[in-house]
């Protein structure tokens, strides 16, 4: 199985999980794939259910070369797709959990 498609495999099943959406997407969609400090990551965007109309975003990855393990950078935050800017979406996300991981360290180093 491809990278590409083991990340769209973790993102509905990260989307299944209760704390998310509850359940896997009902359509799910690999928009674009970059790389970002030198790790790959994959856009998606989904659909809650078959009726929706609306796209939302999600981005996966934080893979080293053509490894198929990601480094845990996997979210949504439920918003709508929107193809011009999905990359500068997808990176704010990629930071979001950065920064949430290096406080995380930060309060480690200070116990």
């Amino acid at each position: 199985m491809s990278q590409k498609e083991l990340a769209k495999q973790e993102m509905a099943r990260w989307l299944s999980h209760p704390s998310e959406l509850g359940k896997k997407p009902a359509k799910i969609e690999c928009t674009c794939e970059f790389d970002y400090l030198g790790l790959k990551y994959y856009i998606f965007k989904f659909k809650k259910g078959l009726f929706d109309s609306k796209w939302m975003l999600g981005v996966c990855g934080g893979y080293e070369g053509n490894e198929t393990e990601h480094c845990g950078h996997i979210f949504s935050e439920f918003k709508d797709y929107n193809s011009l800017n999905e990359k500068e979406d997808a990176v704010k996300i990629i930071e979001m959990i950065r920064q949430y991981w290096m406080q995380r360290a930060k309060e480690f180093e200070n116990q």
